[in-house]
């Protein structure tokens, strides 16, 4: 018989992320390490989760069925439209290092405002962060911790009346530095049977 409390409804959820190599919460309760920034606001859409996978079937000789199916490929991905415009976000959805951008401070005379500018377009200036992921439910959560990833597909920004200018964002797990686990996973309140 099922138990409704084993049904996960994501209520609310964090986004962090961190240069490559930042180590990681041991637990899913454990607060992110220093190095891990909140990347704000997300849309009510939440988490997008998807794997996909490419196989090879090897057949036989005299053999209706494949004898052997290897997956050749897995592919991971993560999309979440994230609301406030950061120098983060920036760098991700533009695809610029944050050390390429320039912040000119505000001034008095004449009266000018601080901005940040940076330009956009070269494929050699890749952006790959460490992501940290916390989708909370109730008193529990899922931890999902991607080791290195890049910004795979974005989606079209709006800018209207009718919303925020949202940065739709689809992370794409790479492997990981040092042959580690590329993505981990950490439930709470779900039990291994024996």
């Amino acid at each position: 018989m099922g138990d409704s409390a084993n049904i996960i409804v994501a209520t609310a959820g964090k986004a962090y992320a961190a240069p490559v190599g930042t180590t990681f919460p041991t637990g899913p309760e454990v607060a992110w390490p220093s190095g891990f920034a909140d990347m704000g606001f997300i849309t009510p859409d939440g988490l997008e989760e998807a794997m996909a996978e490419e196989r090879t079937q090897l057949d036989a000789w005299g053999e209706d069925a494949p004898v052997v199916d290897l997956a050749k490929k897995r592919t991971q991905t993560f999309k979440l439209t994230f609301r406030e415009t950061t120098a983060q976000i920036l760098s991700l959805y533009y695809q610029v290092q944050k050390a390429n951008m320039t912040s000119t401070a505000a001034t008095t005379e004449p009266v000018a405002k601080q901005f940040l500018s940076f330009g956009s377009g070269s494929v050699t200036d890749t952006v790959e962060i460490a992501l940290g992921l916390d989708v909370i439910y109730g008193g529990k959560r899922h931890r999902i911790m991607i080791a290195r990833c890049g910004v795979s597909d974005r989606g079209a920004r709006q800018h209207s009346a009718d919303d925020s200018s949202n940065f739709e964002l689809t992370f794409t797990a790479l492997s990981a530095p040092g042959g580690a686990q590329s993505v981990q996973h950490m439930i709470t309140d779900v039990t291994l049977p024996a």
